[in-house]
């Protein structure tokens, strides 16, 4: 499992920087650096002076305390895996190879039904946690469209025969892997697994449709938000969307709430609020 943040320090300038679609050599003259110095901090190369820090923070409209505590790597969140959830059996799996990404099996503990959730690679371990777990699947949720998301969804839809859902603003991203793709996720939505309740949220910024799915003591957030920092984005539209979305239907839940992110470790809605530099 996770030893350190999805985004250091160094992420979190560059996602603010390009999501407002600041030049380096726009940002460099705001904060009296050089174009040279700012690619060093968005490549880890350079932590800079407590001062230039709050600069930054001014001049990309972050928190300064918490970027401070970014640059310090002094945030990581207390339950990196999730902590466990009351009638829930949560499956948290690291996929991939050099370029790692969360999926998930969520399975309800009083009947045993289950949902996959992100299936971005390795077919053949989710399928040998799954089998593991005693759960059996019923349904496929994707929460955005990206391939590092759904790589493996082919295998797991003919393993499992269970129907592939995601909202409709994303399925052009799926591909040629749409065909596997039977309903949709869309914004008020419930989703029943078992006794367990989600409802579904748009959380849109990092792709269109993108979406978390939210019960009382957890959310599955996709790219929307990692913990410390949030999933890129390349415009200013979508950089506002993202972050007033976050902010509007993750961050306003109960402080306890674990939210599982698509990379790097679980965290809390609380830990965010408190951490999350993107937040003020």
């Amino acid at each position: 499992m996770y030893t350190q943040l999805e985004d250091e320090f160094g992420d979190v300038v560059g996602k603010a920087r390009r999501g407002q679609e600041i030049a380096v050599a726009a940002l460099a003259d705001r904060v009296g650096l050089t174009a040279g110095d700012i690619a060093k901090i968005e490549d880890y190369e350079l932590v800079p002076a407590a001062d230039v820090i709050e600069g930054l923070a001014q001049a990309l409209g972050l928190h300064p305390g918490k970027l401070q505590t970014s640059a310090a790597q002094a945030f990581f969140p207390s339950d990196p895996a999730g902590r466990s959830i009351t009638g829930a059996q949560v499956e948290m799996m690291v996929l991939g190879s050099g370029f790692l990404m969360n999926g998930y099996i969520i399975g309800c503990a009083a009947t045993g039904r289950a949902a996959i959730i992100d299936p971005g690679f390795d077919a053949d371990k989710i399928l040998q946690r799954l089998a593991a777990s005693g759960l059996t699947v019923e349904q496929i949720l994707l929460t955005h469209g990206h391939q590092d998301h759904i790589s493996a969804l082919a295998e797991i839809s003919q393993a499992t025969n269970a129907p592939t859902r995601i909202h409709s603003g994303d399925l052009a991203l799926t591909g040629s892997l749409a065909g596997q793709i039977e309903g949709e996720l869309a914004e008020g939505d419930v989703v029943s697994i078992g006794e367990l309740r989600f409802e579904v949220r748009a959380t849109p910024g990092h792709t269109a449709g993108g979406i978390s799915l939210v019960h009382g003591e957890m959310a599955f957030v996709g790219d929307a938000l990692f913990a410390g920092s949030l999933g890129g984005t390349r415009s200013v539209d979508n950089y506002r969307m993202q972050r007033q979305a976050v902010a509007e239907k993750l961050l306003g839940l109960d402080a306890n709430v674990a939210l599982f992110p698509g990379h790097g470790p679980a965290t809390t809605v609380g830990e965010e609020r408190e951490h999350n530099p993107f937040f003020l």
